[in-house]
């Protein structure tokens, strides 16, 4: 694609994959609203009845005026609401459409800058992982395009980078949790980080300072109903505090040893009490690349791209075997044709610290 009005080819080509993913994912939206978006609904329900979003009554009348089956309580943190409530101004005819475009658009111009030729992010829009998060109206791609944003500008602009994960953190806390981990010793960007989940935390007490008293039982009903739904984190393999410390260990040293993407988000998938698959869409354009250049990423990562891409890693099982396998990844004695080659970050760590 030649440049035009002076933009530069690649990002010609970024803007036009996200505006075609938001028409299309406006379009399917509209056609599908009424027909199973479930997470969007509580959310827009939820955001709708924003002096009392936690209340179990408003949810189970929703679930009985769509005919839904299964788990659908409302367990995000006040924060969340901000981000929900202006499309609870619309009705869900129009305001499930405009989620899922605006997502989509986020999250494909975001994997873009990930995977070459830039035309090919268009297909992990194709994969499970990502065309479910879309269609159930989940949070993950607007988590994800964050992070996958972050990290890119995590040295020329730090304090935006940190303003992304930082609001990111405000829609799932759970899912950033390692963050100071993964990115130690970048204080600017941990400080706009903090800075921007406690603006966003002072402006969610619009909404009434009683929903950060909520949240908290929301949390711990959640959590009991969190056994019924189709988890796939690791710590849901078995039972047992004993589980879920060595669970939550393997976590912290993924992120430790990986400091990138990778040990962000399947440090939190190791660390959490709940996650679905669509929780890793933002390693799908990793995994794209793993494959694409399988040469230089070694066939071990290209393996585990083409298991995530797949839909594979659906189960917590699955999740405990892709996150190990990610750690042999990084050990220091695997063959070279089988290891992750350090990201430029990290390797520019590794000779400063020598």
């Amino acid at each position: 694609m030649r440049p035009m009005a002076g933009i530069p080819s690649d990002t010609l080509q970024r803007l036009v994959l996200a505006a075609a993913a938001f028409v299309v994912g406006f379009g399917l939206s509209a056609w599908r609203t009424g027909h199973g978006a479930p997470d969007f609904y509580v959310f827009w329900t939820a955001a709708q009845h924003w002096r009392t979003p936690y209340d179990p009554t408003i949810i189970s009348q929703l679930e009985a005026q769509l005919h839904l089956k299964g788990v659908w309580p409302f367990a995000y943190p006040p924060t969340f609401l901000l981000f929900a409530w202006p499309f609870a101004q619309a009705p869900l005819a129009l305001a499930y459409p405009l989620w899922t475009g605006l997502e989509a658009a986020l999250f494909l111009y975001a994997a873009a800058h990930y995977v070459r030729p830039v035309w090919a992010t268009a297909l992990l829009a194709l994969t499970p992982v990502v065309f479910f998060a879309a269609m159930l109206g989940q949070t993950s791609l607007l988590v994800g395009a964050a992070m996958l944003g972050a990290w890119r500008m995590r040295d020329a602009r730090p304090a935006l980078a940190g303003a992304l994960l930082g609001a990111a953190a405000c829609i799932k806390p759970q899912a950033l949790i390692l963050a100071p981990v993964v990115f130690w010793g970048r204080w600017r960007l941990l400080g706009w980080l903090l800075a921007a989940g406690v603006a966003l935390a002072l402006a969610s007490l619009g909404f009434g300072w009683r929903r950060w008293l909520e949240w908290p039982h929301a949390l711990a009903a959640f959590r009991d109903l969190a056994p019924a739904t189709d988890r796939i984190n690791p710590s849901a393999l078995l039972p047992g505090v004993w589980w879920a410390a060595l669970m939550g260990g393997l976590g912290l040293w993924l992120a430790l040893t990986s400091r990138d993407l990778v040990g962000l988000v399947c440090g939190a998938l190791c660390l959490t009490p709940y996650a679905h698959a669509y929780d890793l869409a933002a390693l799908t354009p990793l995994a794209a690349s793993w494959m694409i250049d399988w040469k230089r990423a070694g066939w071990g990562r290209a393996l585990a791209g083409a298991a995530l891409l797949g839909g594979l890693v659906a189960t917590p099982l699955a999740a405990l075997g892709f996150c190990l396998w990610m750690a042999l990844l990084r050990a220091p004695t695997l063959p070279k044709r089988l290891a992750l080659p350090r990201l430029a970050g990290a390797r520019r760590a590794e000779r400063s610290a020598g």
